[in-house]
């Protein structure tokens, strides 16, 4: 089994941090990187993980520079790579520049012993999945640029909601909560319960507060008890998941413990 993804600045194999000598990172068109060391002791060429067969030679491929940076090893300025024309040389650069470029912005995650320091970063925790998704994406390969394109497209996705997130005011809240509720169907609680569910959830989170998904459940079910005793953690958890699915909330991940809304 690959090492977690907050593990991304050591070798799954080996566990040792990587560097620019021993322990250069190949990332493979399957996008795991393994150390160069370990990947000479291959007994098949294939990912030990997934089973990817390695297409392409292992000396020719590259280190992924976007990695070594983040651990502070020496990164050159140009690495020499010839792919089958001119043109994919051309635009193997660009890719490979802006991906080095956006890998920066996991700097502050950079720990000790190959393991990321999560709560030091501006980003949100599905934008560092995202954007170490796209950094273990190997772009000499066909596999691997696919894997890029889908990647990068779902952190700019992922940068907009966000962005949208942050700015709007709470009449935007309230009106894409409703939207969210209804292009879903949710219908279940009956229109009366519903709309107080949804007025509770305004009003829980309307002073900027951070609430656990249990903590928001069960303030909605409290209040809606004396008017709708048939309110349940169940049914208000399913409303508050559609909304949290619906991109309504802003969400903090924690470690070890439930997210914050």
């Amino acid at each position: 089994q690959a090492a977690q993804w907050t593990e991304f600045l050591s070798c799954p194999i080996c566990y040792n941090e990587f560097d620019e000598n021993v322990h250069k990172p190949i990332s493979l068109g399957c996008s795991h990187t393994v150390c160069k060391t370990c990947l000479n002791k291959l007994h098949r060429k294939a990912c030990p993980f997934d089973q990817t067969a390695i297409n392409t030679d292992i000396d020719v491929l590259p280190v992924n520079f976007a990695l070594l940076q983040l651990v502070g090893a020496q990164v050159p300025d140009h690495q020499s790579i010839k792919l089958s024309n001119l043109g994919e040389n051309k635009h193997y650069e660009v890719a490979k520049k802006c991906v080095e470029d956006l890998a920066l912005y996991l700097k502050p995650l950079s720990g000790g012993k190959g393991v990321a320091s999560l709560n030091q970063s501006a980003l949100s925790r599905p934008m560092q999945r995202k954007l170490v998704t796209l950094v273990n994406c190997q772009l000499v390969e066909e596999e691997g640029r696919v894997r890029a394109m889908r990647a990068a497209r779902s952190l700019g996705e992922r940068t907009v909601t966000e962005l949208i997130l942050q700015h709007q005011n709470p009449q935007q809240l309230s009106a894409n909560l409703w939207a969210a509720v209804r292009a879903r169907g949710c219908q279940f609680l009956g229109p009366a319960m519903q709309e107080e569910a949804l007025k509770l959830v305004l009003l829980a989170l309307e002073d900027g507060s951070a609430l656990s998904r249990k903590v928001l459940v069960l303030f909605v079910v409290q209040r809606l008890e004396p008017r709708f005793p048939q309110a349940s953690k169940t049914s208000i958890g399913h409303v508050v998941q559609l909304l949290y699915r619906a991109s309504c909330f802003k969400v903090t991940k924690r470690d070890e413990d439930s997210s914050l809304m």
